[in-house]
């Protein structure tokens, strides 16, 4: 076995940091290309501006979050505790859409595109067990309303 050089463990996990941040990066710009162009079909008079940017991009990155830590939980999680999580999250989803019933087609369509954006850049979402796949649609869900109901300012729903 080889001595522990620093300097190269270093170096290796900054080239994996690297591109790890390359991945989010083209993840952002796919996702707020996406999203934008779903929004400006739907509301053609919204102005693309740098707090619309900034609303979009935290969606993303809560999107592209989701996709690891569930993964993350399907596999580390006990069935129980998984289906606690999924209930837990049936009902916070349940609240927050009657809570936000406005501009439902829009919502789905982003939803749409951002669950295959998911599988695009996090392919692993694809081995989920039943229930973490409902985790994943119910926290995808959650962050979705989360987004149109930040976008609403922007529009008069």
């Amino acid at each position: 076995m080889g001595k522990f050089n620093p300097k190269n463990f270093r170096a290796s996990l900054i080239s994996e940091f690297q591109k790890l941040d390359d991945i989010l990066e083209t993840f952002q710009n796919q996702f707020k290309d996406e999203v934008w162009h779903s929004v400006n079909e739907a509301y053609p008079g919204v102005v693309y501006n740098e707090e619309l940017e900034e609303l979009i991009l935290t969606y993303a990155n809560q999107i592209f979050s989701t996709a690891e830590s569930v993964c993350d939980k399907d596999k580390n999680y006990n069935e129980v505790r998984l289906a606690d999580e999924v209930n837990i999250m049936n009902k916070m989803v349940d609240k927050l859409s009657e809570e936000n019933k406005d501009n439902r087609e829009l919502a789905s369509r982003i939803h749409q595109e951002a669950k295959k954006m998911m599988v695009n850049f996090y392919p692993n979402v694809m081995d989920l067990s039943a229930d973490g796949f409902r985790l994943l649609e119910k926290y995808s869900l959650m962050y979705n309303i989360f987004f149109v109901g930040g976008f609403s300012k922007f529009t008069a729903l």
